[in-house]
C-alpha cells in the first residue's frame, strides 16, 4: 500500500486527434501517471482528460493508429508496453474525404 503511495508520477505528452466513440475529439496536452506505467494505464489518463474512454473504444472496433515515441503499437499485445517518463503517446483515427 505504501509502495503505491509513493509511486513516482510520470508526465507523459499526448495527443487524441479523430473520431471517438462517434464524437470529434481534438485534445493535446499533458498528463500525470502513476508510475511504473503501461500504455493501457497512460490511455486510461488521457482519456479522463480528453473526456472520452479510449480503452472503451478499442474494445467496440476503432483501429487508431497509436503511437509511443512515434512506433506504432499494436492493439492488444502493446499495451502491456512501458511508458517512461517524457514519453510521448498518440491516439490519430484515419479519416476519409478530400
Amino acid at each position: 500500500m505504501i509502495e503505491r503511495l509513493l509511486a513516482p508520477r510520470l508526465t507523459v505528452q499526448a495527443t487524441v486527434l479523430g473520431v471517438v466513440g462517434g464524437r470529434m475529439v481534438r485534445w493535446n496536452g499533458q498528463i500525470n501517471v502513476k508510475g511504473p506505467a503501461d500504455v493501457r494505464r497512460a490511455l486510461a489518463a488521457v482519456g479522463r482528460a480528453a473526456g472520452v474512454n479510449l480503452l472503451k473504444a478499442l474494445t467496440a472496433g476503432d483501429q487508431p493508429a497509436l503511437l509511443l515515441d512515434g512506433d506504432r503499437i499494436l492493439f492488444p499485445s502493446g499495451l502491456d508496453q512501458p511508458v517512461k517518463q517524457g514519453s510521448r503517446l498518440s491516439w490519430l483515427m484515419p479519416m476519409a474525404g478530400g
